[in-house]
């Protein structure tokens, strides 16, 4: 154990210097922000047949936050839904879309599956992107940005961002946000399919995946010191919640599903963070700085506080 903490240790206090390539490889100015502490059930990545979310690297530099998600997302619409928490106000429970009494747009179905869904206590979420692949009448990759609680319009939409492709980059997938996207899905390792403690260092290890330049100013220029992050992957239609969250679930965990024990009921708004240890949430440093043993015992202790896969379409 001594080892692993020392090596995660090495690993945290790396130095931002520079904005990273865009191209869905993690770079070494990268500092580390969470880990994944549990095995996948929403498939074990080979590459393309599985989704995980294996640790979440990122700063901010001349205004734009930088977002490395490594890991898979599986090709069948499967979502990564990355809510963000920036600014005063926010939805710490989710309110449907307005056709239907809530405050949110109702772009890609999301807010009328996720209405009733409670994040952790002092996580309110302002901004939501939405990330998947798959063939529809061709290869597509497609993200969403959308101002949660914005009412009926507030959301853009990329289309397919890597035109007929499932993998790539568009440094400006999104224009009128400004917001950049790079999808490596070539990932063989990293954790493991089951629901046990995942290897901590294999989660680390990996180097690619879901890469994001976020300009501040879509995010409603915040004190970058108050952004905070939950990443968790769902199902294609935003009804069934697998067990891959950043920050981590405790270990060990099924899948979340609609009802929090893996079942399915169409719905993940019956789902409340706070009934599961520890933050389902990371934040986001501006400046990169040394890191102390904090994150790695928390981490750590997460991971060790511990269905088979569904795929909803």
């Amino acid at each position: 154990m001594r080892l692993l903490l020392l090596s995660l240790v090495a690993i945290l206090a790396a130095q931002a210097s520079a904005a990273p390539i865009l191209d869905g490889v993690r770079d070494g100015s990268y500092p580390l922000l969470s880990v994944q502490g549990v095995q996948t059930q929403f498939g074990d990545g080979n590459p393309g047949g599985g989704s995980e979310l294996d640790a979440a690297w990122g700063y901010i530099d001349s205004g734009v936050l930088y977002l490395m998600l490594t890991g898979n997302l599986e090709n069948n619409f499967n979502k990564l839904n990355i809510f963000i928490d920036a600014v005063p106000g926010g939805e710490n429970v989710i309110t449907n879309n307005t056709d239907f009494g809530g405050n949110n747009p109702s772009n890609d179905g999301w807010a009328g599956k996720y209405a009733g869904f409670t994040f952790d206590s002092g996580f309110a979420a302002d901004y939501l992107l939405i990330l998947r692949n798959g063939n529809s009448g061709g290869d597509r990759f497609d993200i969403d940005y959308t101002v949660v609680g914005g009412d009926a319009g507030a959301f853009e939409t990329s289309g397919p961002a890597f035109g007929a492709s499932l993998t790539g980059a568009n440094a400006n997938a999104l224009p009128g946000a400004g917001i950049g996207v790079a999808f490596d899905n070539s990932n063989t390792a990293g954790v493991m399919g089951g629901s046990d403690a995942a290897d901590l260092m294999a989660a680390v290890a990996v180097t690619t995946g879901i890469e994001l330049g976020i300009p501040l100013s879509a995010l409603g220029n915040p004190n970058p010191a108050d952004i905070k992050i939950t990443a968790m992957i769902n199902g294609s239609n935003h009804d069934y919640l697998s067990n891959q969250f950043l920050g981590t679930l405790p270990a060990p965990q099924i899948n979340i599903g609609g009802d929090g024990a893996g079942g399915f009921n169409g719905t993940v708004g019956q789902i409340d963070l706070n009934n599961f240890a520890g933050n389902q949430y990371f934040i986001i440093t501006r400046v990169p700085e040394p890191t102390t043993l904090a994150l790695v015992a928390l981490t750590f202790a997460v991971a060790a506080g511990g269905s088979p896969r569904r795929s909803r379409g």
